[in-house]
């Protein structure tokens, strides 16, 4: 029930109660309004009750969002990241996400976002709608030649029994764009390099440090649609 109704039930509660009372003729300040009958109070003043725990019970019990927490994605930040990073809220972030910007002009990558989804479709949805210029598919996002191409693909585990996620790249301008999903925790990746000549720093993060820390044997949810 909207919690507008329930507080509007309370009210028609109290409003009821404090009839029947008057009604009564308890009150003194109010000795011009005629004493009413003890069955038609009853049945306000039983009405009135009714409403009223109704209301509050339905306050008490009113459902708490879902969604993620900014608590939990700071969990899945990786420590190096924390320390060399300067990660704090994003003044804007997805529907049903939160968001961490950590960008900053004094590391490899400057631009560096954390992204975590309610659920892995709204994860995916994302990843897709971000990475427009790598939907078809390349080489791979180690090389250059791979993010001047644009190049998108699913990554796994080392035996490639379980996709973890999905991974993009591309270049902007003279912006180096990579992209990655990670199923376990419904976690987007999005950084980015101004400075092409700090490629290899770029890769020796992306593969070293970027990773989110978690459970990392926890069961890789799979998107409904992967494409949209």
């Amino acid at each position: 029930m909207p919690l507008a109704v329930e507080i509007v039930l309370i009210v028609i509660g109290v409003l009821l109660l404090a009839a029947a009372l008057i009604g009564s003729g308890i009150s003194r300040r109010l000795m011009t309004i005629p004493k009413m009958k003890r069955a038609p109070r009853v049945v306000i003043a039983i009405l009135g009750v009714l409403l009223l725990a109704g209301g509050m019970w339905g306050v008490s019990t009113q459902e708490q969002p879902h969604g993620p927490s900014l608590a939990a994605l700071k969990d899945h930040v990786p420590p190096d990241v924390k320390r060399d990073w300067p990660c704090k809220e994003s003044s804007e972030s997805p529907k049903d996400a939160v968001e961490l910007d950590c960008s900053t002009t004094d590391n490899v990558p400057d631009g560096l976002w954390y992204i975590m989804f309610d659920n892995e479709n709204s994860m995916q949805r994302y990843w897709w709608n971000q990475t427009d210029p790598a939907h078809e598919p390349g080489s791979d996002c180690t090389t250059m030649a791979g993010f001047r191409q644009g190049s998108s693909y699913s990554y796994s585990t080392e035996d490639r029994s379980v996709t973890i996620g999905d991974e993009a790249c591309y270049v902007d301008g003279n912006t180096l764009v990579d992209v990655y999903t990670d199923r376990r925790f419904n976690i987007v990746v999005f950084s980015q390099v101004s400075d092409p000549q700090n490629f290899s720093q770029f890769m020796k993060w992306r593969a070293t440090i970027s990773q989110p820390v978690g459970d990392h044997d926890a069961t890789p949810a799979s998107p409904t649609q992967t494409d949209y």
